[in-house]
C-alpha cells in the first residue's frame, strides 16, 4: 500500500501539497511578545523545508497568557507587525502555507526559560506584577510558590476576546490555519482536568 504522505489533504478552506506538518516550537526569543530576526531566520528556513504547513509557536493571546517572557505573543499591533514581517517574508520566498497556535500558559505561565534553570522557587520572580490566572487557585510548581489567581467570568471573558483577537490579528497577517492549544497542561487544558480545576460552577 502507498503512503499517503506526500498526497494532498485539505484542511477546512486550505489546500495542502503534502501532509508532512512543522510542529510548532517555543524558541523563547521574543522581545516583549515580538518576533525578531530570530524567528525570520528560525521560520523563514523552515518554509523551505519542503512541509505542506508550518505552524508558529505557541503564541500567547495575551501578555500573562505567555510561558516565559521570551514567548511571542499576539496581543499588540507591535505584535500584529513583527509577526507579519517574518510571515510575508516565509511566504514571499517559501513554499508552504503558515499556521499559528494560539495560546494561553494559564498557570504555567511567568516561568523561566529553559536555559535560565529550572527551580520554579518563584516564577514571579522576574516580574512581581505578572501574576498567573487558572480555573483554580492552585500553583502548577509546589504549595510554596505564589497560587494564580482563580479566574472569575470577567477574567474569563477577557481571555475568551483575547483568543478571538488573537485569531483576527492571525487573519490580517495572511495565517492560514490557527490552531488551538488544548494540552500539555496549559490554561484550556487545565480547566479539562480534575487536578487543576476545582470550581464548582458551570466552568468546573
Amino acid at each position: 500500500m502507498s503512503s499517503r504522505l506526500f498526497s494532498p489533504i485539505r484542511l477546512g478552506g486550505v489546500d495542502l501539497t503534502n501532509r508532512l506538518v512543522v510542529a510548532p516550537m517555543c524558541q523563547y526569543s521574543a522581545d516583549d511578545g515580538s518576533m525578531n530576526d530570530w524567528h525570520m531566520m528560525h521560520l523563514g528556513a523552515l518554509a523551505n523545508s519542503g512541509a505542506g504547513l508550518l505552524i508558529i509557536e505557541a503564541t500567547g493571546v495575551e501578555a500573562i497568557g505567555r510561558i516565559t517572557h521570551g514567548c511571542t505573543g499576539l496581543y499588540s499591533d507591535a505584535n500584529e507587525a513583527a509577526m507579519k514581517r517574518v510571515v510575508d517574508a516565509c511566504k514571499r520566498f517559501g513554499t508552504t502555507h503558515m499556521g499559528i497556535q494560539l495560546g494561553h500558559a494559564g498557570r504555567k505561565a511567568a516561568s523561566t526559560r529553559p536555559w535560565e534553570g529550572k527551580t520554579h522557587q518563584d516564577p514571579l520572580e522576574a516580574d512581581k506584577t505578572w501574576r498567573q490566572a487558572a480555573p483554580s487557585a492552585i500553583s502548577f510548581w509546589d504549595e510554596a510558590a505564589p497560587p494564580p489567581k482563580a479566574m472569575d467570568e470577567a477574567d474569563l471573558a477577557r481571555v475568551t476576546a483575547a483568543f478571538v483577537q488573537a485569531a483576527e490579528r492571525s487573519l490580517r497577517i495572511g495565517i492560514d490555519v490557527i490552531e488551538l492549544h488544548a494540552a500539555h497542561g496549559y490554561l484550556l487544558h487545565q480547566f479539562l482536568s480534575p487536578i487543576s480545576n476545582k470550581r464548582n460552577d458551570m466552568y468546573g
